[in-house]
């Protein structure tokens, strides 16, 4: 392979994250000198105390003083112990011999990117590949050994070559030299983070100190005050290595990009990485779907029949072209419906956006040839075999209420489309009403057009305008907090033109401008649509059903807000239970709660005698709230909280907060379906 090149912005960003080491080892030093001294402080005051005056006090005063310093040189030093190590249990390893021409074309990748071979390979479910290792100071000195994780979910969505490119990135972030400035920001990085927020076992070794003595508990409540000032220090110097490590890193994922497009070339990076959101929402639904078959015993033999069939169909809906397969996925498709104009550097992302990866990946020139387009399941031994390994091995720790039933992905595919049909609008709509409520219909205010049609209605011009006006609602949100400083930022970009936190006061009133131009042309376009429906229903006599249907959703859609409202209120009113109260504070706090009930129960009563939610027949719920309105037994017990009626409590909010939501749905729904069918009958 071809050396990669090391750009001025690599470089910039090392300097920065070598700086900030040096900054932390001279933080460091200086606090370990100061520690150091006041431990032999301490331990001549101590044996100056003793030798003044021998006796037990004094001897408990001066291992007191001794032994406070030594709590905050253990403090500073225990990081060197600590050694991070992932929970790998959803991981299974495989081998050489059962896998010769996956493992022969690790090694062709390794080789290329001129790095060594992984200790060991694991395979999981996941949509994801990474290569991981047992990270502790110990590693910034002495090599590691990588182990490699590859998710089948990832090899069931790419080509051998798009995995190839993969891969290589992958293998890319250890090849260079150069990227181990990032291995060592990165373990600076676990260092602080260790001293800051692990220190579990620390605190028991404090723990134990203070309760040999009440003598040692005074000393130990002055050491935790000191590693306190510590921790304050170190939380500064945490803020700028992170900082410079995140910029470091993104710089990194480009360099490792690179690296990948010597491999398989630039394309098949760029093609796999907008593809794995899909892939990744796909592999969600189905186990989404089969967390609701548990009480049902069902779960599949091989889940990745089922995530195939998932990512088709939804390509399918999105009108997806397909090659080698698959379907192909474009950053246009991607921003189909987020129109936000609003960009910045988030100085915090560790990784580059997409479209700047595949921006810098098409500007890379290298020709690669003979690229192999079949599946990437294609390099084991035998895919199937391995698919039902790892689906049972996914499956292994959920705990079933009988003989489990081996689900086809037939029996799948039929239940799948049937549930996205009930939890979706009709297609003609084009995904207008997916993230819109309905609008109000006045009947006396028809503006039908006998030139238009359903298409004309819904065609993507429509659906661009009303996915505009939620990316202007977003950009307001945000802009509103860079201009209070809540977020803060000294520039960021709106349409290409570069703003600053002063610059938002001409933008503001701009876009409020342009949302309201919007909001008043959705609004005609509604109008248009509901002339249109209306006109349809008066001509077979529906106009009636019609209208009830539309004023069921806007009736029940004032009540939510009112359930939600009171929903929140109870949440905020129950808040405390996570929060260190006194025994009287509890108690008043509970009195409110017991007071708010009433209301909150009568509306949870309604919602249980509404038609549509008893034919959703959603027994969890049923059985939340039938415990939650027979709960008579109090919250809190003085000294102690009533955890099972808590439990009960939480699930009957929880509860009612969807399925209030879930009734408003099916409302909005019914109402769409019965529009949609008008056409049909004219």
């Amino acid at each position: 392979m071809q050396t990669v090149t090391i750009s001025k912005d690599f470089k910039r960003g090392a300097t920065k994250a070598i700086l900030s080491i040096v900054f932390f080892v001279f933080v460091y030093i200086l606090l370990m000198l100061t520690a150091v001294a006041l431990t032999i402080a301490c331990g001549y005051a101590g044996i100056m105390l003793i030798a003044a005056k021998p006796a037990f006090f004094t001897l408990m005063i001066g291992a007191g003083l001794v032994g406070m310093g030594v709590l905050i040189i253990i403090f500073l030093v225990k990081f060197i112990f600590s050694k991070t190590k992932a929970d790998n249990s959803h991981l299974i390893e495989i081998n050489k011999s059962d896998e010769p021409e996956l493992f022969a074309f690790i090694d062709d990748i390794v080789k290329k990117v001129n790095t060594d071979f992984p200790k060991k390979v694991f395979i999981s479910s996941e949509v994801n590949a990474s290569v991981f290792y047992d990270s502790g100071f110990w590693s910034m000195f002495f090599p590691v050994k990588k182990n490699l994780h590859i998710g089948l979910g990832l090899m069931n969505a790419v080509t051998i070559n798009e995995f190839k490119g993969i891969l290589a990135h992958e293998f890319g972030h250890f090849s260079q030299r150069s990227m181990k400035v990032g291995s060592y920001v990165y373990n600076v990085n676990h260092v602080l983070h260790n001293m800051l927020y692990d220190n579990d076992g620390y605190e028991k070794i404090i723990g134990r100190w203070a309760n040999i003595s009440g003598y040692f508990s005074l000393f130990v409540l002055g050491g935790v005050k000191m590693v306190s000032g510590i921790q304050w220090v170190l939380g500064k110097v945490y803020h700028v290595v992170n900082i410079n490590y995140m910029a470091l890193s993104r710089e990194m994922e480009f360099h490792a990009d690179e690296v990948a497009a010597h491999v398989a070339g630039p394309q098949a990076l760029a093609t796999s990485l907008v593809r794995m959101d899909l892939a990744s929402h796909s592999l969600n639904s189905v186990l989404n779907f089969y967390n609701d078959k548990i009480a049902e015993n069902l779960k599949p033999k091989d889940i990745f029949a089922q995530h195939h069939y998932v990512m088709a169909f939804s390509a399918t809906e999105y009108g997806l072209k397909f090659e080698h397969g698959l379907p192909v996925v474009t950053l246009d498709t991607k921003s189909r419906f987020n129109k936000s104009k609003l960009t910045f550097e988030d100085q915090w992302a560790s990784h580059p956006s997409d479209n700047d990866r595949i921006k810098r990946l098409e500007s890379l020139t290298i020709a690669v040839q003979n690229t192999d387009t079949r599946p990437a399941l294609s390099l084991f031994a035998d895919k199937d075999k391995i698919q039902a390994r790892v689906t049972e091995h996914l499956f292994s720790s959920i705990e079933y209420s009988g003989d489990t039933l081996s689900h086809a992905v037939h029996d799948f595919s039929v239940e799948y489309d049937q549930l996205r049909t009930k939890n979706s609008f009709p297609k003609k709509y084009n995904n207008f009403y997916d993230d819109l409520p309905l609008a109000p219909f006045d009947v006396n205010n028809l503006s039908y057009d006998k030139q238009l049609t359903e298409a004309d209605l819904f065609n993507n011009d429509v659906i661009n305008d009303v996915y505009e006006i939620i990316g202007i609602e977003y950009d307001l949100k945000v802009i509103a907090q860079l201009a209070s400083g809540e977020i803060n930022l000294k520039s960021f970009d709106y349409n290409g033109v570069r703003y600053n936190q002063a610059g938002t006061q001409q933008l503001i009133p701009a876009l409020n401008a342009m949302l309201t131009d919007k909001k008043l042309a959705l609004s005609d376009y509604n109008n248009a649509i509901y002339s249109y429906y209306y006109t349809l229903a008066q001509n077979t006599g529906a106009e009636k059903i019609y209208l009830e249907k539309l004023a069921a959703y806007h009736d029940y859609n004032c009540k939510t807000e009112i359930n939600i409202k009171v929903l929140q209120e109870m949440y905020n009113s129950t808040a405390f239970v996570n929060q260190t109260n006194s025994y009287e504070t509890i108690e008043a706090n509970m009195r409110a709660v017991s007071a708010k009930e009433p209301e909150f129960k009568k509306l949870m009563q309604d919602l249980m005698d509404n038609p549509v939610y008893i034919a959703q027949n959603d027994k969890l719920a049923d059985e939340a709230f039938t415990k939650y309105l027979a709960l008579d037994k109090p919250y809190f017990i003085n000294p102690v909280y009533n955890e099972v009626a808590l439990s009960i409590l939480f699930g009957g909010l929880n509860h009612y907060n969807t399925a209030v939501y879930n009734v408003l749905f099916c409302l909005k729904k019914d109402f769409l379906d019965f529009q949609a069918s008008l056409a049909a009958h004219n």
